[in-house]
């Protein structure tokens, strides 16, 4: 298929009937010109339907107006919403967002992103440190507090709150199932912790689930985790699960063993995914608001590459409390 000759500003200009340089004042907004003029130009451009070269411009600018965002996969709704915050900012600033996963990630991947002129990379992947050790000093990285100490999502009220309806309910013994590799310094168990002891709840390292090195969070892993549990053979009434993911994965652990939701075990997750009222038993959650990290870590990036003042945001979290708890009754 034959295809048209790319117009340019020249082309724009005989139409308007103005200078290319005029062209370029109008459509960069380096000058100002009257605005019957800049309307004709608009018009030309719109007609013509011109597109600016963007590699010649970034000859110039310095900027590919291209980013990039790292997750860990998509098999998340967390990471979903995430993207829809990140992406609706970015487009409209001007700039295109690419899409890394971390499951398919390797070391050369990570320079090509500085050799491709990438402008930035907002990274939320759970394996962050050796990404940020490795780039970060060649582009600007932004993520959560672990390492750029920007963006602050705070989880210690919403999990007080969680820990406090626990208590009331008459739950003394809490499990975690963290899907996380042991030794982890995550704000959500610190945090669990934290509350229990403020509650004059025991904290037993020994209903404390970890994960292997690859941390993931997954259904599966989930379900894996509270049959491990499960099989300790130690006490327990009600359970925390990293994220929602790995809740649902214990409700099915649960049900495989006869075990009621809430009746026998309370339960409740991270993230506050939209299917988490849809559940047969509706998964109480702690919602952080994904989409609201996902605009404000793109935010946080632009400001970084266009040189302005990066300001510090604290997300909260809010517990939501539904039929996954109830009443203890051992």
């Amino acid at each position: 298929m034959d295809r048209k000759a790319r117009v340019t500003r020249k082309d724009v200009a005989q139409k308007a009937g103005v200078s290319v340089a005029t062209v370029s004042y109008v459509l960069n907004h380096t000058k100002t010109v009257s605005e019957e003029v800049e309307a004709r130009v608009k018009e030309a451009a719109r007609e013509l339907r011109y597109q600016p070269n963007l590699i010649a411009r970034s000859l110039i600018t310095k900027r590919s107006m291209h980013v990039a965002i790292l997750v860990d996969n998509l098999n998340n709704p967390y990471y979903i919403k995430l993207l829809e915050g990140a992406q609706k900012l970015a487009a409209k600033k001007g700039y295109i967002v690419a899409l890394m996963l971390q499951d398919h990630l390797n070391s050369e991947n990570l320079d090509q992103l500085v050799s491709r002129q990438i402008d930035g990379l907002v990274v939320t992947t759970q394996k962050w440190k050796g990404i940020y050790e490795r780039i970060g000093s060649l582009i600007p990285c932004i993520g959560p507090q672990d390492y750029s100490n920007k963006l602050l999502i705070d989880y210690r009220h919403a999990m007080f709150e969680a820990v406090k309806t626990i208590k009331r309910y008459g739950h003394r013994r809490v499990a975690a199932i963290c899907g996380l590799e042991q030794g982890t310094d995550d704000p959500r168990i610190c945090n669990l912790r934290e509350a229990l002891e403020n509650e004059g709840m025991e904290v037993d390292q020994e209903l404390f689930i970890w994960g292997d090195k690859d941390s993931e969070t997954t259904v599966t892993k989930g379900y894996q985790a509270m049959d491990q549990l499960l099989k300790r053979g130690r006490e327990f009434t009600a359970v925390f699960a990293m994220n929602d993911l790995m809740a649902i994965g214990a409700m099915r652990c649960l049900r495989e063993h006869k075990l009621r939701i809430p009746e026998d075990i309370s339960l409740w997750g991270c993230d506050n995914d939209d299917r988490d009222e849809d559940l047969q038993i509706p998964l109480s959650s702690i919602d952080v608001a994904p989409k609201s990290i996902g605009e404000e870590l793109m935010r946080m990036l632009l400001a970084e590459i266009e040189g302005s003042q990066v300001t510090e945001k604290t997300i909260r979290g809010v517990f939501v409390e539904r039929k996954s708890i109830g009443v203890c009754k051992h």
